[in-house]
């Protein structure tokens, strides 16, 4: 209650007395507080409910009131003990080091021996804690300039990069529904691209740009991971190694086990692509379709969140990235509700356009049609005479195919 009012009283200039009736009887009651005094009063109070909440083990109310009062009054040095130790229980090592050094640099409070004690107690897990914020602090910084990098290297090839939701929920409610329920769960994400985490990289020899590249064959529930697919590359030279002719190695059967009728032969696949981001300029997004990355700033920041909900920058960051990407879903969820009624109105499956296998990566990344997601190329293969091919394209419209000499 003396918190409340102290947050409502006004501070006076100094010397301040208040008007007087005709009697001589002040027209205000005090007391009367400049705003140094104010605060005084104020860091007092908070120091004081931090105490209380320290004595009931409410750490993260100990936390915040202790947080308060040294806002009110920095030399306060037993908010400042009380803020290091209701830290110390959250496991906050860093912040409860900054606590205890910002007590002891309070004039004459260099020697004081709760927070000297404190400090040796904690030394070695703040230290800890402070080298591995420094190591994530450099990995951010070479993220960053990996992703300039990659920017740059698309905006001058003419690549189009897009992002899809990180998150498929807006509530923690929403995913509590979902409960255990293997199926329910995958079912929700069964429109969501993968996210590896992973960047383009550029050859320190030859210069050359190697991306990750995602194989998915639809008609066997399988997939396969390239990590480096060179720019250059010859999408048949990398399949002859994947899925070489029987004959060639000496057998009479491919070599994956999940083919059992031998069809996943180099001469005998189809291979797509993919078309996103094909609504008009200010057109909402569905929440499960691809986005179009349109600035370097777009790419930082969705990349950042993705490493961020991966665990890279600890479990507030996770939070608070969550948070964000959740925000940027409901809106999505909103404008395409505003738009068309529902979230089941979804647009038509996406386009494909077939790729020769004598095309190169480059003749793929630079078509206008095609839009990387989450920087990750996903091929789709078939082989020609499936019946999971024919239903594919009775489903997607086909718009044409990529050949070394017409690329682009």
């Amino acid at each position: 209650e003396a918190s409340f009012h102290a947050d409502r009283m006004n501070p006076v200039e100094a010397g301040y007395e208040p008007e007087k009736d005709e009697q001589g009887q002040p027209l205000e009651d005090g007391p009367f507080y400049t705003q140094e005094e104010l605060d005084v009063v104020k860091a007092t109070l908070s120091s004081n409910a931090a105490m209380a909440h320290t004595m009931l083990k409410n750490w993260g109310y100990a936390r915040k009131d202790a947080t308060k009062a040294v806002g009110h009054d920095p030399k306060n040095v037993k908010a400042w003990y009380r803020l290091a130790k209701a830290n110390q229980m959250l496991k906050k090592w860093e912040e409860a080091g900054d606590a205890i050094e910002s007590g002891l640099a309070v004039p004459g409070e260099d020697k004081n021996a709760d927070l000297l004690k404190l400090q040796k107690l904690l030394e070695s897990k703040i230290r800890k804690a402070r080298q591995e914020r420094q190591k994530r602090e450099r990995a951010r910084a070479e993220r960053a300039v990996k992703v300039k990098g990659v920017w740059k290297h698309c905006d001058e090839s003419g690549i189009g990069l897009g992002r899809v939701p990180l998150v498929a929920s807006v509530t923690d409610e929403e995913d509590e529904e979902l409960g255990d329920d293997d199926e329910a769960q995958e079912a929700r994400w069964h429109n969501h691209f993968p996210h590896t985490g992973l960047l383009p990289e550029r050859s320190q020899i030859d210069g050359e740009w190697t991306w990750p590249v995602m194989f998915i064959y639809p008609s066997h529930r399988q997939s396969d991971f390239v990590r480096h697919f060179g720019e250059t590359e010859m999408l048949a030279l990398r399949m002859a190694e994947m899925f070489p002719e029987p004959e060639d190695t000496g057998s009479t059967e491919t070599h994956m086990p999940w083919d059992y009728n031998n069809e996943f032969k180099c001469a005998n696949l189809a291979i797509y692509f993919e078309v996103h981001c094909t609504e008009r300029k200010r057109e909402p997004v569905h929440p499960e379709s691809v986005e179009r990355l349109k600035t370097q700033g777009e790419a930082m920041r969705f990349f950042e969140s993705s490493r961020a909900l991966k665990g890279d920058e600890g479990q507030e960051m996770a939070n608070l990235a969550r948070l964000v990407e959740r925000k940027k879903l409901h809106q999505q969820r909103k404008a395409w509700k505003k738009a068309h009624g529902s979230l089941w109105a979804k647009p038509d499956p996406s386009s494909v356009v077939r790729v020769h296998p004598a095309a190169t990566l480059t003749d793929v990344l630079t078509d206008s049609r095609m839009v990387v997601p989450s920087f990750l190329v996903t091929f789709i293969l078939f082989p020609e005479d499936h019946p999971a091919h024919k239903e594919f394209l009775k489903e997607r419209n086909c718009l044409g195919i990529i050949q070394p000499e017409t690329a682009g």
